[in-house]
């Protein structure tokens, strides 16, 4: 039954939407050219079977013969090639810090990651740096941005051939619970009330993580967290709308157990990524790479990192902890709680109950049986209203899962225009249901039968309804 729904889903997803809904570059691809006063280097390094593609930047004026720091950086999400991190790398070269950003393996997609297998990428690169001769073996550590907030982590957690960690936007969430918090902030920002939101993106994320289609939903960044032993910097923009800085933060500094040194840092009005930002959802500035503007570096957050790196670098003892003040954040993240078996048996049932009253009319027809029964009318409107209900309820909010809520936005009260047509249905549908009810009781036997199949429909539809936030304020 669910391969059947995900099938129904998939192909009604696949109609409605133009293209993937990454965020980030759509375009080509440039490839890496190093920054000028920099040398890069072009790397091949393999993790099992994998080979990986990368580049090693450091300064054209660096002695050969001098042991220098050197820094893996980890992507974000979406297929993502190293001309996406040049900022980052040049900044971090610029500072006497060797540094390998690599292209992401191949196999990963929005279906399908491993953030174990991106882990030991990331590793891998770490092995390929310790062996340089003008990197010092001690010193080499992990950079992870965003997505990679919860890569680098793990892998350090797997090896203490880290050095140190810096994680700039990651989350202290699940990948599911921090992706529903960014959908109802962008939600929000296009005029969708929010109770609205809260109902659309849970429902919507919580049919996608019970559909399996959401990998990693569930990585639990705590468990990792309390097993990381280096020095650990962690970085969030005051305006980040893409994850949630202040809970992030909460969690990151209450988890890093094991941690010699912890550091949180709040960017003064950046965004996600560490980028400048006007209200934490466009990015000002910068390159554009693939069509998409990478915005410029919020002020500061370079010399930040760079900074923090000389000095866990330089000196046995650890660096101070230390944490900013932590900044406001409008919404607070809910956990989602995925569809089970008892949720899709629920929409079997709900759809081939309403079904059950055309189906017997064919039969009746082929039967040669005329007349109308009692209660048609309202069993042919309960018909139509419930699985416009059904279809348009579940199909609009998985629609905003795979549209990243780019498509969505308020038609009326707060309320997109589908979303409404389905409340609407939802009530008449209930209305429906009581008339089919009311003729159920005079009508003959048989009749009775029919009426009762499409009335349970009805019933079942308000748990359904209910679930999808259709009949709530």
């Amino acid at each position: 039954m669910r391969k059947a729904l995900l099938a129904l889903v998939a192909a009604a997803v696949a109609a409605v939407l133009p293209s993937p809904a990454y965020a980030g570059p759509a375009g080509p691809l440039p490839p890496f050219v190093a920054p000028d006063g920099l040398v890069a280097t072009e790397v091949t390094f393999t993790n099992g079977d994998t080979l990986l593609r990368g580049s090693v930047l450091r300064r054209a004026d660096a002695d050969p013969a001098v042991k220098h720091p050197g820094i893996v950086l980890v992507h974000g999400s979406g297929n993502a090639v190293r001309a996406q991190l040049t900022q980052e790398a040049e900044a971090f070269a610029r500072a006497g810090i060797v540094t390998l950003l690599h292209d992401k393996r191949t196999d990963y997609s929005r279906s399908h990651r491993d953030y174990g297998d991106l882990a030991n990428d990331a590793l891998a690169g770490v092995q390929l740096l310790r062996g340089l001769p003008d990197v010092d073996p001690g010193k080499v550590g992990l950079w992870g941005l965003s997505e990679g907030g919860w890569v680098a982590p793990l892998a350090a957690s797997r090896s203490a051939d880290v050095a140190f960690l810096i994680a700039i936007g990651g989350s202290g969430l699940s990948p599911a619970r921090t992706q529903a918090w960014n959908l109802n902030n962008r939600l929000s920002r296009n005029g969708v009330a929010q109770p609205t939101a809260r109902g659309l993106v849970g429902a919507g994320m919580a049919m996608a993580v019970g559909l399996e289609q959401f990998p990693e939903a569930d990585h639990d960044p705590v468990e990792v967290l309390r097993e990381v032993r280096q020095p650990v910097l962690a970085i969030w923009g005051e305006l980040d709308m893409l994850v949630p800085p202040r809970e992030s933060a909460e969690v990151f500094a209450r988890e890093l157990i094991a941690s010699p040194s912890v550091t949180i840092k709040i960017l003064p009005r950046g965004g996600h990524a560490g980028r400048v930002t006007t209200d934490g959802f466009d990015r000002v500035g910068g390159p554009t790479v693939g069509g998409f503007v990478m915005g410029e570096l919020s002020p500061g957050y370079a010399d930040l990192m760079t900074s923090w790196v000389t000095s866990v670098t330089s000196s046995p003892q650890p660096v101070a902890s230390s944490a900013d003040a932590l900044p406001a954040q409008q919404l607070t993240s809910a956990p989602v709680n995925p569809v089970g078996v008892a949720g899709f048996a629920l929409f079997a049932l709900v759809v081939l109950a309403l079904l059950s009253w055309p189906v017997t009319a064919v039969v009746r027809r082929v039967r040669g049986v005329r007349g109308r029964p009692a209660g048609a009318r309202p069993a042919r409107y309960l018909v139509l209203t419930g699985l416009l209900t059904v279809l348009l309820g579940t199909g609009y909010a998985i629609f905003v899962i795979a549209s990243g809520g780019q498509q969505v936005e308020a038609a009326f009260a707060g309320q997109p225009l589908v979303w409404l047509l389905a409340r609407v249905a939802a009530l008449l549908a209930v209305v429906c249901a009581v008339f089919v009810g009311l003729a159920a009781r005079t009508a003959s036997t048989g009749e009775r039968v029919r009426l009762g199949a499409v009335g349970l429909g009805g019933l079942l539809l308000l748990p359904y309804a209910f679930g999808l936030g259709l009949l709530l304020p």
